[in-house]
Order: structure tokens, then C-alpha cells, then sequence
């Protein structure tokens, strides 16, 4: 099979980083349409000034993250097979979460027909959990048939279990992120605050960039938090470090469609390192994990339960061990690379193998 990749995200992030593995593994012949300019505006015409050039001699089109508009575009040059890493929800983030359009304005409403089409010309849509199954196919109308659940992948060369220092003695916790609202972090700054105030001796390293990071910093600073340690973004080696020498790492704690419907990267990336994941329970992770099994659920989105929650895992060493051995077990079981290869084999590429006979 011949085999075109695209994505209007970087080729390198690590779900378009394993999806071109993957293609380059399996398919005779691999060609691909990418960027890696260092904005959406300067790659987009990039990438598409070259897909109609390239799509002739493959025989399907994959199509990577963020790829919401390209599957449309696509289809106007050919009908071949087009296999969609769908993700996430661009309408949702745009208007549900981070509120940049109003649902009802001419903007929203046509991310959600933008959207709406690329699932409805694409093949097949790859996304990671049933949850979301659910939610596109019920506000789309899209046959459930044509979704193929495949774990979310990550850079598994360079996040691994590595023996470090522990970052901070006795308890520390580790949130990773970009700072969106789907992450809830003024909340997290919340319950450092309470856990402050209690004399509880837990640490917060809190390591990333984006939106909400000035708001709590602020916070912080207004608490007169010293509980608290802010990084910037980091080589996803130095935060592999990270990952292995705190004790938890934490998920997301905001409520809404998105948040139920999402495995968040950072969870793969806990788990792979066998470190237990604190997180609001959700439809989405309760449908994959078990509280005090494989992960650690705050059953209320508050500061109050975060950090009662933190408290109990603090004076329980052995329970935190045990969930993090099961989660790097359940890792190597269900959501590793190797799975999602295999079941990517079994779901598209035994049925792209049939057309073409």
C-alpha cells in the first residue's frame, strides 16, 4: 500500500510522531504533506499548496492532528480512503472552553459545519475513547460504525520509568500542562492554599505555559503560597525527569462536555512512568480506569476535595505504590504503543488491505 500523510499540526508531536511510524512501518510506499514552520498561518499553505500533487500516487490519505479542515479540503481531489485522527473536539475549545467564540456567532457555527463535514467525509475517525464515540456520533449523527477506538500514543523512547531523586520529601505533585481551562488550575493553586493552611507538608511543582499560568501565579502570590514551584516548558526529557521524581501527577479538574469525554496525554505519560494520576472522575477516564486500582479519583470538582483527596494519598505510601505499579501494568496491557499498532492493524489496515483486493 502507498500511503500519504498529513497534518496541519508539527510532524513531530508525538501523535503525529507515531502515526508516521506507524505508516512508514506498514505501507511499501509512504509520502507525506507536512510542516514544520512555527505557526499555523506559515504551515497551513505550506501543506496545502502540496496535497494535490502528492495524492495521486498514494493509495489513502492519513490524516493527522490537527486535521478538522483538511479532510474537507481532501475530498474535493479524490475518493480514496481518508483515515481521520479526529482527537478532539476543535468547536468545543474553541467555544465551550477557552470561549473565543460564542456558540450561535457566524465564527462557531461554522467550526461546528467544519467539523461536522470532516467526520462525515472521513473513512475512518480515530479517536481514544467510547465517550466520545458517543458524543460525535449523537451531535453529528455520525454511524458509531465508522470510529475506531485506539489509545492515545506518546513518545514512549522518551518517557519511561527512570530512577531519579525524589523532587520534594515527603509528598510531592506534579501537574504538566499548557494551563488551559479544561485543566482547572486555579483550582489546583486552590487546594495548595488549603493544604497551606492545614500545615500539610505537600509540594506543587507545576511545570508548563498557556493561558491561566499569570492567573495562578497571581494567586499564588496573593496566598503567599510557598508550597508552590512554577517551571516553564521543558525538553520532554528534563520532564521525564519530572514524571519519575514526584509521588502523583495530576489530571484535569473543570467540568463540561470536553472534560468528560477526554484521556488527557499527561495520563499515558503518568501511567507509562508508573506513577499514580489524580483526577476528576469523568465518564471518559471512569470508562478505563478504577479509582484506587489503577487511578485516583476526586469525586467533586472543588479544592476542598482535591486536597482531602492529596491528604489521604500523603498518609498512604503503600496504596500509592500499589496504584502505580497496577497503572504501569495496565499501561503495558491496554494503552501502549504496541496495542494501538495492533489495533490499527485489525480496525483499518486489514480493511484497507480488502478494498484494494
Amino acid at each position: 500500500m502507498r500511503a500519504l500523510f498529513t497534518c496541519s499540526d508539527h510532524p513531530t508531536i508525538s501523535r503525529n510522531r507515531f502515526h508516521r511510524s506507524l505508516l512508514q512501518e506498514r505501507c511499501e510506499e509512504y509520502d507525506e504533506c507536512t510542516s514544520t514552520a512555527s505557526s499555523y498561518p506559515k504551515r497551513i499553505p505550506k501543506v496545502l499548496a502540496c496535497i494535490p500533487f502528492r495524492l495521486p500516487k498514494a493509495d489513502f490519505v492519513w490524516v493527522g492532528y490537527m486535521g478538522h479542515f483538511l479532510v474537507p479540503y481532501i475530498r474535493i481531489f479524490t475518493k480514496k480512503p481518508i483515515v481521520y485522527d479526529f482527537y478532539l473536539s476543535i468547536y468545543d475549545v474553541l467555544c465551550n472552553d477557552r470561549k473565543i467564540f460564542r456558540p450561535d456567532s457566524i465564527p462557531g457555527r461554522f467550526v461546528r459545519w467544519l467539523e461536522r463535514r470532516s467526520l462525515e467525509l472521513a473513512d475512518f475517525v480515530i479517536v481514544d475513547t467510547q465517550k466520545l464515540v458517543e458524543t460525535l456520533s449523537r451531535d453529528y449523527h455520525i454511524p458509531k460504525e465508522k470510529f475506531v477506538r485506539i489509545p492515545l500514543t506518546i513518545n514512549e523512547e522518551a518517557i519511561r520509568p527512570v530512577d531519579v531523586p525524589r523532587h520534594k520529601e515527603p509528598f510531592c505533585v506534579l501537574y504538566v500542562g499548557s494551563y488551559i481551562p479544561l485543566h482547572g488550575t486555579p483550582l489546583i493553586i486552590k487546594a495548595a492554599k488549603i493544604l497551606q493552611d492545614m500545615g500539610e507538608d505537600i509540594h506543587f511543582l507545576m511545570i508548563g505555559d498557556g493561558p491561566e499560568r499569570q492567573k495562578c501565579e497571581a494567586l499564588a502570590q496573593k496566598y503567599g503560597l510557598e508550597n508552590v514551584e512554577f517551571k516553564g516548558f521543558m525538553s520532554i526529557e528534563e520532564l521525564n525527569h519530572y514524571y519519575n521524581a514526584c509521588d502523583v501527577n495530576l489530571g484535569l479538574f473543570n467540568t463540561g462536555e470536553r472534560a468528560n469525554s477526554v484521556v488527557l496525554n499527561k495520563t499515558n505519560d503518568a501511567f507509562r512512568v508508573g506513577r499514580p494520576h489524580v483526577t476528576l472522575r469523568t465518564d471518559a477516564m471512569a470508562e478505563h480506569f478504577s479509582d484506587n486500582e489503577t487511578i485516583f479519583f476526586v469525586h467533586e470538582n472543588s479544592p476542598e476535595a482535591l486536597a482531602k483527596r492529596l491528604v489521604e494519598l500523603k498518609n498512604d505510601p503503600e496504596l500509592v505504590k500499589k496504584v502505580g505499579q497496577n497503572a504501569l501494568r495496565l499501561y503495558d496491557q491496554k494503552l501502549s504503543n504496541r496495542v494501538a499498532r495492533e489495533i490499527a492493524e485489525r480496525e483499518i489496515f486489514s480493511k484497507l488491505c480488502g478494498e484494494r483486493r
